[in-house]
């Protein structure tokens, strides 16, 4: 392991792996998950992959799984704990803190890692806990979805028994991705919706 690494791995024990044990959270490497009965909440901790000798950098990503939105979907079967990319709704802190700006934090032999860990505790509770919270609601997640994801919003949409709402939805992700177009008629098809 790098000396990166150890320290990120510093960072993450001292900042925001107690604050996430309190809140329900349990870990598995740098995938922090939280589950519930209709969805599985996560927090990854994503190192940068240029990362290199005693330089480096991480961010933290958010996520939250419902697996009947994934059937309805048909998305691939997740197996076992879902990771942040399998989520039905993803976002990365920085998408969440109020000025929406990505944020990296640096890493190297002179950072003081309590200031680190601090900081990055602070912002996960402050922003990311609460981000998790609200994505906890379909209502919500379709909302979150409704204009970059239109396709997880018709198979909300249709959960709801909203089947108008979902063939709307169906038709602006025809129209925004028409590389997938044959897969979304197949979908509409098979639901009634074509």
């Amino acid at each position: 392991m790098s000396e990166i690494s150890k320290k990120i791995d510093e960072i993450i024990k001292i900042g925001i792996a107690p604050l996430l044990k309190g809140h329900g959270f349990k870990k598995k490497a740098r995938n922090f998950y939280r589950s519930f009965d209709d969805r599985v909440d996560i927090i990854n901790v994503q190192a940068s992959r240029y990362n290199e000798g005693t330089k480096g950098e991480f961010t933290i990503n958010l996520g939250v799984y419902f697996p009947a939105i994934a059937e309805i979907t048909e998305a691939i079967p997740v197996k076992g704990i879902p990771k942040e990319y399998n989520c039905t709704v993803r976002k990365r802190i920085g998408g969440v803190l109020d000025d929406r700006q990505d944020i990296w934090w640096s890493v190297d032999t002179a950072t003081n890692l309590e200031e680190v860990a601090f900081e990055l505790a602070t912002k996960v509770e402050n922003f990311c806990l609460p981000w998790l919270e609200e994505m906890s609601t379909i209502d919500n997640v379709k909302n979150q979805v409704s204009k970059n994801m239109p396709f997880i919003a018709a198979g909300i949409s249709l959960m709801q028994g909203e089947k108008v709402d979902a063939k709307n939805y169906l038709e602006a992700c025809i129209k925004k991705k028409p590389t997938a177009k044959s897969q979304s008629i197949a979908w509409g098809k098979k639901h009634g919706l074509i």
